[in-house]
C-alpha cells in the first residue's frame, strides 16, 4: 500500500536548485562560448567560469522571485 509513503521535500528542493543553477549556467556559458568563437575572441577559463557562476545565481534569483510571487498569489 502507498499510504505510508513519504515525500522528501527538502531533497526535491535541493535537486531543483542544483538543476536550475547548473542548467542555466551551462546553457549560458555554452552560448557565450559559441558567440565568442564565431567572433574569434579569446577569453580565459576564468571568464567562462565567472559567467557560469553569475548566470547560475541570476537564474536562482529569478526562480526564487517567481516562487515568492506564486506563493503570495495563493
Amino acid at each position: 500500500m502507498l499510504s505510508s509513503a513519504n515525500i522528501d521535500f527538502s531533497g526535491i528542493l535541493i535537486d531543483l536548485i542544483a538543476i536550475i543553477f547548473f542548467g542555466f549556467g551551462s546553457i549560458y556559458t555554452l552560448i557565450v562560448g559559441m558567440v565568442n568563437l564565431v567572433k574569434k575572441r579569446s577569453h580565459t577559463i576564468g571568464y567562462y567560469f565567472l559567467s557560469f557562476l553569475i548566470s547560475g545565481f541570476v537564474a536562482l534569483a529569478i526562480a526564487a522571485l517567481m516562487a515568492v510571487i506564486w506563493v503570495m498569489s495563493l
